[in-house]
């Protein structure tokens, strides 16, 4: 199974999260060009909007570039698609014009592997056009070493995956932790602010209803990020912000809608513990604000209570001052006679 972080699906050239080495994948594309005497050769990925050329080789007329896609609907990638895993050395003659890409005007052969990933899905194929075989089905052996390395390589950057997403987390409630939320939570916010939605900063904080007793525990923060992770959509975004304090990012119709998500999770804590209170506090903002993630944090979490600086003591029963010169002075004891 991959990560949650990887999406098979979106390629590697769009996937932020998604980091492979693609200057080694070019110069695995440059080694089999040459071994092979062929025009060209690159790596293909299989995603939502088709088959997209990954990284190619240099040369004079660049047909196959990084990025290039062709639809699905081409015979020719559905082949390359189901081929077995020791590849195919397919003759195009066997396509009719309109069956393949215009790029491929003057490609008479591809020998190709196919990539997996860690799970065994399929990533895509690595393709060699044009190449110089004297024995298709021998010297196509050739081509496992590179589809060896290819897919070790997916192999660590999920295993890389998978260890990230361990320090993203706190071991205590199973959520996103204060790093793991400020790596995830803006790319949400960006996606949102695309769309239109608005979204909502929410902070919850744990109470006690007798301020004097200092009962909180580790299960009763456990108790409030379930409640929060029930509440919440698959869009929105929550977190152990802090030892005390859980933090939402939250995409909503309108700010009322935040409102509610705090009621119901206040509602909710109170069903499950009536010694326990919440503290909620929020910021909200349109898809037309620029307002960056981290100052509207801020905004929102100086609003809890336990945020709110100490009142500076003051005290209700001063010394009147007491002024000897009035005293002394014989005009003033007159004055107030």
């Amino acid at each position: 199974m991959l990560p949650e972080t990887i999406n098979p699906n979106i390629s590697v050239l769009d996937n932020d999260l998604l980091q492979v080495n693609l200057g080694r994948w070019m110069q695995q594309c440059e080694l089999v060009k040459s071994y092979y005497s062929a025009a060209y050769a690159f790596v293909l990925q299989i995603t939502q909007s088709g088959f997209e050329v990954i990284v190619t080789t240099v040369n004079d007329t660049p047909l196959f570039t990084a990025g290039t896609l062709f639809p699905h609907n081409f015979p020719l990638f559905q082949a390359l698609k189901n081929s077995s895993l020791e590849g195919d050395y397919l003759n195009l003659d066997r396509f009719m014009l309109d069956e393949l890409p215009r790029e491929f005007d003057g490609i008479q052969h591809i020998l190709s592997r196919p990539i997996a990933w860690p799970d065994g899905s399929q990533f895509g194929s690595l393709c060699v056009l044009n190449p110089h075989m004297v024995e298709p089905a021998s010297n196509s052996a050739m081509l496992e070493p590179f589809q060896i390395l290819l897919q070790q390589e997916l192999s660590l950057l999920c295993q890389n995956h998978r260890i990230e997403s361990l320090s993203m987390r706190d071991q205590e409630t199973g959520m996103l932790n204060h790093y793991g939320f400020m790596m995830m939570a803006p790319r949400q916010l960006n996606l949102g602010r695309r769309f239109g939605a608005h979204a909502g900063i929410i902070f919850f904080e744990l109470t006690e209803a007798n301020p004097s007793e200092n009962n909180l525990e580790d299960k009763h923060h456990r108790l409030l990020g379930n409640l929060v992770q029930d509440t919440i959509r698959t869009a929105d975004v929550a977190a152990h912000y802090s030892e005390t304090q859980f933090v939402v990012l939250a995409f909503v119709d309108s700010e009322r809608d935040i409102l509610h998500i705090m009621k119901r999770v206040e509602k909710q804590l109170e069903q499950q513990n009536t010694h326990l209170k919440l503290d909620a506090s929020y910021s909200f903002f349109t898809p037309e604000s620029t307002a960056k993630l981290a100052p509207m944090m801020e905004d929102a979490r100086c609003k809890l209570k336990s945020m709110q600086p100490e009142p500076e003591p003051t005290p209700t029963n001063q010394a009147t001052k007491f002024d000897a010169e009035q005293y002394d002075n014989p005009a003033a004891d007159s004055a107030e006679l």
